[in-house]
């Protein structure tokens, strides 16, 4: 593991965001199959900033492919090249192409592995697609450093456009910021008719220092309303404070680059206000390890609260001021908590955002045609979960793709449209999170399942014994593959059984429905957080247990059980019939009662069904810190299904919490 460079991870960081937004806005234009203007300053700012912090990090091969990329779409920027649809097309790869190999080598600075990547070939086939697009390839026009500064060879100035004068002053060790008064130059450029700035090398790092004693200074001629500029400034990361002041075309100040030819021997003296401005900045970086060992501290309160104020000895006194006391301890912690876990809510955005280059390069290379509809992008997750669930998201599209979705003209012959529909959606449920991947292909085929499951071994019932769903869960089994050849994509048996083992890891459970000649749709259930939960205590025997507080609908008495045809219990409760399973079964344990008139059924839902539990004795509500079961437990205890974790109780005995979810499908 490498040791933790500040100036790196700043450099890591703004790279793989820069990197996020290139691939939405080349997706984009894709799809419009056009290159706007927006998207190609864009473009050519995001460029210009790797080009800038990668020369300053003296990662020379990324600077140079950044360089070539700048290079190219500065030309079209400038309107030098004719780009129709086919080399428009092939602008496309080249920069996708370009964006994985940027990824490859953060991945490898990530891992703390030099960057040694070489993009020759890359970089001459950008260079060779620039002069197959060239208007006049003979033309080499100089390229401009500094986008958007004041040029002296002419002046078609507008003598009544304004002029203004923007200081500002980043916060104290904030890093890079060079780079950072970069980014406000290109941000600010597109609405200005002539700019200059001190320092005005910004490509030289030693740039930085200037600014952190001086400031960042930008003179600008702009006819662009104040507030505007003013919000534009204001949207800067890591602004500590800026000021917008008018300035008259005569003044001193005023760098003679940016001045008028001739200025009018009439002044026109215009008393402006000075806008000056405080910015708020209300986000800021926190490394990730950070907060995870805030979430383990968090996780050590709550535990060490309940075992001073549930302790059995301190219970036993009932001391009014210390249960006041305690009252308040126990919501001041709830408060915190809440903090601390909503500080490591993500929306799933980033992740669903990143499947759109799946769809792309899948569809492309499968020869279909698909749409991928986004839905709940906007639903927050814990991180760590987040980054458990891409692996998963990335296998169940590339399969939707391959597997599920027709290819245009069978669509056609089957009444379809030739494009198909590929839908993620993400929404809360309670606690859990549930992300659904439906599309409208053809669906599973159930007899096929079962014959290629039986082929190799994997059937645990007869064929006429198992029901849809169980048939459509074959899928998931190791190594299990319906394809006959191994294609780039699919094969092999091992991309579900991996989604599977992911979901696992983070607490969830995922399912399949099919309609043959519809579509398929697959559903995982997540937990919100895995690190806290509010719970009920639950004793079997002399084991305790604990079930999530959101999972249980009621509690009661009751014996007017009776059986199913398979033998199973069945229980009616207000005209519903729901099934009786006995914990002391399941897990093999020695109960206090067997007969349901002396314990006690706790009707529990979940997302697909609904089951009463019998257990000896309901004990209270209880948060409890969910830690994972000891590896040794897990290695030897392959049948543990139904345990999602265990926690230190009060008296500093351990509770075992139970996975509803699995529980039932186990």
């Amino acid at each position: 593991m490498r040791e933790q460079d500040p100036m790196l991870d700043v450099f890591i960081f703004e790279t793989q965001q820069l990197l996020e937004s290139l691939e939405e806005t080349l997706l984009q234009s894709e799809k419009e199959k056009s290159l706007t203007e927006d998207h190609i300053n864009e473009i050519f700012r995001i460029m210009h900033t790797i080009k800038g912090s990668a020369s300053m990090m003296t990662f020379n091969n990324l600077a140079k492919l950044a360089h070539a990329l700048e290079d190219l779409f500065d030309k079209i920027r400038e309107g030098k090249t004719r780009v129709d649809a086919d080399a428009l097309e092939g602008v496309f790869e080249l920069v996708l192409a370009a964006s994985d190999h940027f990824k490859a080598e953060i991945d490898k600075l990530s891992a703390g592995i030099k960057t040694d990547g070489d993009f020759s070939d890359l970089i001459d086939k950008i260079h060779g697609c620039l002069s197959s697009i060239m208007k006049d390839p003979s033309h080499q026009a100089a390229h401009d450093p500094l986008p958007g500064a004041a040029s002296e060879e002419s002046d078609n100035t507008d003598f009544g456009t304004p002029y203004y004068k923007i200081k500002i002053t980043f916060e104290p060790e904030c890093q890079m910021e060079n780079m950072r008064a970069f980014g406000v130059v290109n941000t600010i450029s597109p609405h200005c008719q002539k700019i200059v700035h001190k320092p005005v090398d910004l490509n030289d790092p030693a740039s930085s220092d200037e600014i952190i004693i001086n400031g960042f200074t930008i003179y600008i001629q702009s006819g662009e309303n104040p507030d505007e500029l003013k919000r534009i400034v204001e949207e800067v990361m890591f602004l500590q404070s800026s000021s917008l002041l008018p300035i008259a075309a005569d003044s001193d100040e005023l760098p003679s680059s940016l001045r008028p030819a001739a200025v009018r021997e009439e002044k026109t003296a215009v008393d402006r206000p000075v806008i000056e401005f405080t910015a708020k900045q209300n986000f800021i970086s926190v490394n990730v390890n950070k907060l995870d060992k805030l979430m383990n501290l968090m996780g050590e309160i709550v535990t060490t609260e309940s075992m001073v104020t549930k302790n059995p000895e301190v219970a036993n006194l009932h001391i009014d001021s210390f249960e006041r006391s305690s009252q308040e301890l126990r919501k001041l912690i709830n408060e915190l908590q809440d903090i601390v876990m909503s500080i490591r809510m993500l929306p799933v955005s980033n992740s669903f955002h990143k499947m759109h280059r799946i769809v792309r390069d899948v569809s492309k290379k499968v020869g279909k045609e698909v749409e991928l509809i986004l839905i709940g992008e906007e639903t927050e997750v814990d991180k760590n979960i987040i980054d458990t669930l891409t692996d998963p998201l990335m296998h169940l599209i590339r399969n939707a793709v391959d597997h599920g979705i027709e290819t245009p003209d069978v669509r056609l012959r089957n009444g379809k449209p030739a494009q198909g529909k590929l839908t993620l959606e993400a929404r809360n449920a309670g606690g859990d999170v549930v992300i659904i991947i439906s599309d409208d292909g053809q669906g599973l085929d159930r007899d096929r399942l079962i014959r290629k499951a039986a082929e190799k071994g994997l059937l645990t019932k007869s064929e006429h014994e198992m029901s849809d769903k169980e048939a459509y869960q074959l899928i998931l089994a190791p190594g299990f593959s319906t394809n006959d050849e191994v294609t780039e994509f699919s094969g092999r048996g091992v991309g579900m059984d991996v989604v599977r083992q992911n979901i696992d890891k983070v607490g969830g459970t995922i399912s399949l429905e099919s309609v043959p000649g519809q579509g398929m749709t697959v559903q995982i259930r997540i937990p919100l957080t895995l690190a806290i939960i509010d719970g009920m205590k639950l004793r079997v025997g002399n084991l305790i247990f604990i079930v999530p507080m959101l999972s249980i609908q009621e509690s009661f008495k009751s014996n007017d059980v009776f059986l199913d045809p398979d033998g199973g219990e069945m229980i009616m409760i207000r005209g519903e019939c729901y099934p009786v399973l006995r914990l002391y079964r399941i897990f093999d344990i020695d109960p206090d009662f067997e007969s349901l008139d002396d314990g006690i059924l706790i009707m529990i839902s979940t997302d697909t069904t609904t089951f009463c539990l019998f257990v000896d004795e309901l004990i209270g509500e209880q948060q409890a810190v969910i830690k994972p079961l000891p590896e040794y437990i897990q290695k030897h205890n392959t049948g543990m299904h139904g345990i999602g974790g265990c926690a230190v109780l009060g008296d500093g005995s351990i509770s075992l919490i139970i996975d509803i979810n699995s529980l039932v499908m186990d």
